[in-house]
């Protein structure tokens, strides 16, 4: 199902990278012509589900027993009707459903692509019941809606690896058990030693045969050929952790440890290379957002990326934080309120290739901030955005209950003269910046180029989230 940026060139198979299609059970409800024809919904769906044959229903007694036994690999119920008259088997005994705890879905009429208006009721009284009912608006929303339980079911058996200390408000000690209680997802906190350790057992003839590969998608700029060799180490190691513990992704916590105690092994290209692989890679081990960046990859199949978010009009905290505004160019003073900019370790923020103007990211030294002066090591990304492009941006509160979703355009990516701590930062107007800060969780936000809140709003529906937007 997911195959964005996945080059895996290892040789190493990673199924637990892998979402798992759900399995669906269609019954119909008595003899006849289906309102659904069930091949062509499984046509539509395509490989996100699997289709048990069609059941029909013969009596009262044989509906119980039907859904009663269903086998446990069963994910979710289609009802069927014949005809679509609300006096199906399920408002005559729906006690079995509620019993059985599996949702029901009622997928559109196919040939007018609306939805089955004759089940309105039927979803609001099983739902009363306690009954998780999904009435599809058209089939678009539909496949939306089967990919969406596809990755709540692969979230639920997935794990997480954050290297460093704890020290930062994304405490996996503190508040990762409501992570593990809302999605099931594992959080695994590991030293920053264990990748500098794994790192060690691969050859640097290893590093550059698969940097050989992997390297017309950046633009090599890094001052040191030492440095780039310590960040493809970084990522052997970081790698191995994940292949040893079957975890899907990662995120290292630089400035709270990595980069005050003077070291520069930061995992920027890590992150890119990972997400080529298949992973989820996100800054600072802010696990709130790795699950942001783990929806929008296998949901939406498609590329996403985090950083620090500067809402302009705080001028005072961004010159004391940059020594300088980071004001906008007169021409976006219309916009009010409503920009703010995105920058991260002295550029924009890890970007991969898939989201740069061009496909390939560039690679440069590590960016430094105002506090922590950049010193020519290390190997940071310093990648634009796509002007003149929608967005949708996220942010997954830390009680993994609430998320807010916001949209803007991209305006720009600004390099900023004279200033090595912040060379560059994308210019972003949202459609209200004042509700996004009223709503905020972090600094932190996950940006998706397009306008993709309908389909995120269908998931965190699936996935229990409420969503402010």
């Amino acid at each position: 199902m997911h195959n964005l940026r996945r080059t895996i060139i290892t040789g190493t198979e990673r199924n637990f990278l892998k979402m798992q299609p759900i399995r669906i059970q269609p019954i119909l409800a008595r003899e006849g012509k289906p309102s659904v024809d069930i091949a062509e919904a499984s046509r539509i769906i395509g490989e996100a589900a699997v289709f048990n044959d069609l059941i029909c229903i013969r009596d009262k007694k044989h509906w119980e027993q039907v859904i009663s036994t269903l086998p446990d690999d069963v994910d979710a119920i289609m009802p069927i009707s014949s005809p679509c008259y609300p006096t199906e088997i399920w408002n005559e005994s729906p006690e079995v459903l509620a019993r059985r705890g599996l949702p029901v879905i009622f997928w559109p009429l196919i040939r007018f692509d609306e939805p089955d208006f004759w089940k309105w009721s039927a979803t609001d009284m099983l739902r009363a019941l306690g009954v998780t009912v999904y009435l599809v608006n058209n089939c678009h929303e539909g496949v939306t809606l089967i990919k969406a339980m596809a990755v709540k079911k692969f979230l639920a058996s997935s794990r997480m690896v954050v290297f460093g200390k704890q020290n930062f408000p994304w405490n996996v000690h503190a508040a990762g058990k409501f992570i593990r209680e809302s999605f099931g997802t594992e959080l695994i906190v590991k030293p920053l030693e264990a990748f500098r350790k794994a790192g060690e057992n691969f050859t640097e003839k290893e590093l550059l045969a698969f940097w050989e590969q992997h390297s017309a998608r950046y633009l090599d700029q890094v001052p040191d050929r030492r440095e780039l060799l310590t960040a493809l180490r970084t990522y052997f190691g970081i790698r191995a952790i994940l292949d040893a513990e079957k975890a899907c992704g990662f995120g290292v916590n630089c400035y709270g440890e990595l980069i005050i105690e003077g070291s520069r092994d930061v995992p920027c290209l890590a992150q890119c290379l990972a997400r080529e692989e298949g992973f989820i890679a996100a800054c600072d081990g802010d696990f709130c957002a790795m699950l942001n960046m783990a929806m929008v990859t296998f949901l939406l199949d498609a590329p996403c990326m985090m950083s620090n978010l500067y809402p302009l009009n705080y001028i005072g905290a961004l010159t004391e934080h940059f020594g300088d505004p980071l004001a906008a160019k007169p021409e976006y003073a219309v916009y009010g309120r409503n920009l703010a900019r995105l920058a991260h370790c002295g550029y924009v923020g890890v970007v991969s290739p898939e989201m740069v103007p061009g496909g390939r990211a560039r690679l440069s030294d590590w960016g430094g901030t105002y506090e922590l002066k950049r010193d020519g090591k290390g190997c940071g990304v310093d990648s634009d955005l796509a002007g003149k492009q929608e967005f949708t941006g996220m942010e997954l509160h830390f009680n993994g209950k609430d998320m807010v979703l916001v949209h803007g355009e991209i305006l720009e990516s600004t390099r900023h003269a004279g200033m090595p701590h912040c060379e560059s930062s994308a210019l972003l107007r949202f459609d209200d910046l004042d509700f996004f800060v009223r709503h905020v969780s972090r600094e932190h936000i996950v940006v998706t180029y397009g306008d993709r809140r309908r389909e995120l709003e269908i998931l965190a529906q699936v996935l229990g989230v409420n969503i402010h937007n």
